[in-house]
């Protein structure tokens, strides 16, 4: 175990030091946040004292290893809703400031702050001067799995990928689920401009705070509707990789200094303005629904035309909107259009995904023997 996080085996028997250990050590963790990972469950286990580790396993549900899966990795940006649940788990206050504080530190930039007792979000000042970072990180890990990619594509030559993928030769299936995951991790980071509240957490990835608990709502509601009984997805209202490109654009903007740093969170205003949702993973911006209702609607929103960019789809991918929009090279033109993409594109796409499930109600209403899994058009015609 790296000498860092020796330092804070000693704290452990009392929370309060627990936590002032951590703050002293919290900047190192930052400095080696990358061997600090590989070692984040061995610390776990024998620093974080055990009423913590068994309601943080409970929060999460989570069994596999790694720091992506592990309790701290899982509740990074949810860490003050954890606090709650400790403290009131174990009776402990104290108890719960120490794992809401370590949740936060982790990777180098607290997700709480602790005052005078109480456990707090960040505020949306603080969450806007540490995405920048956060976003370069996720990028450099896909960087770094396109690069391996590259690698052993160099060191088989001859050898297709499909070949490299089907046989996983020198890992390359594993780096390739690596690669693709990274870019939809890479599209939420850039889409996530507000910042997270215990009103409206994170309900995104399946593993976050507010993701469980919403499942479970609508499983009861769904339950009370009579349908039935499917696995869960969670839906991004707008499409992630829409908002992603969107948001990346104006970043351009702000860049060459044509819009101040807020242009962010006015867009983002924007974005609730004229949807009612948020974009990125906050749960007001997340909808859980039966995955064969969630295939269908995706396949058949790429599968009507888009009425701001003609020949396009409704929900565009990241890499077709972000060609389009580089086309648009000032602030007032680009705000003309993303009026149009809002209006006629993006609000229509949420408005469909809310109603999908109810129109399956509708129709069984009419006609009993449906059932709402049969393949959709857009699929059949795609074999």
């Amino acid at each position: 175990m790296p000498q860092l996080l020796q330092n804070l085996q000693r704290y452990a028997s009392n929370p309060l030091e627990f936590v002032n250990g951590a703050a002293r050590v919290g900047s190192m963790i930052g400095n080696e946040i990358e061997y600090g990972r590989k070692q984040v469950n061995t610390f776990i286990e024998d620093v974080v004292p055990e009423p913590i580790i068994n309601t943080l396993d409970n929060i999460t549900n989570t069994l596999s290893t790694g720091y992506e899966n592990s309790p701290v990795g899982a509740l990074d940006q949810g860490a003050a809703i954890a606090a709650d649940t400790v403290s009131k788990t174990t009776n402990s206050p104290a108890l719960g400031i120490a794992a809401g504080f370590l949740l936060g530190m982790v990777d180098g930039s607290p997700g709480i702050s602790v005052k005078k007792g109480s456990v707090k979000f960040k505020s949306q000042d603080q969450w806007d001067s540490q995405r920048g970072a956060v976003i370069r990180a996720k990028r450099t890990k896909v960087e770094d799995a396109k690069v391996a990619m590259e690698n052993i594509e160099a060191n088989n030559p001859g050898v297709s990928k499909k070949e490299l993928k089907t046989k996983d030769m020198s890992g390359y299936k594993s780096e390739k689920r690596r690669y693709e995951d990274g870019q939809a991790e890479v599209s939420r980071a850039e889409s996530n401009i507000v910042s997270p509240t215990a009103d409206n957490p994170y309900a995104f990835p399946r593993n976050a705070p507010g993701a469980k608990q919403y499942k479970q709502e609508i499983k009861v509601a769904n339950e009370a509707l009579g349908r039935s009984i499917e696995q869960l997805d969670l839906h991004h209202l707008i499409p992630k990789g829409m908002s992603a490109a969107i948001y990346n654009r104006a970043r351009d903007f702000i860049e060459k200094g044509l819009v101040d740093e807020k242009y962010l969170n006015r867009l983002a205003a924007k974005f609730k303005k004229v949807t009612g949702a948020d974009t990125g993973d906050l749960r007001s911006g997340i909808l859980p629904m039966r995955k064969p209702q969630h295939d269908a609607m995706h396949l058949e929103m790429r599968d009507q035309p888009n009425l701001t960019f003609k020949g396009e789809n409704m929900e565009m991918m990241k890499e077709a909107l972000t060609a389009k929009l580089k086309g648009i090279k000032n602030p007032k033109d680009f705000e003309i259009m993303l009026d149009s993409l809002l209006e006629n594109d993006i609000k229509p796409l949420v408005e469909n995904a809310r109603n999908w499930e109810n129109m399956d109600d509708l129709i069984k209403s009419e006609s009993p023997l449906f059932t709402g899994l049969a393949k959709p058009l857009a699929l059949q015609k795609k074999k």
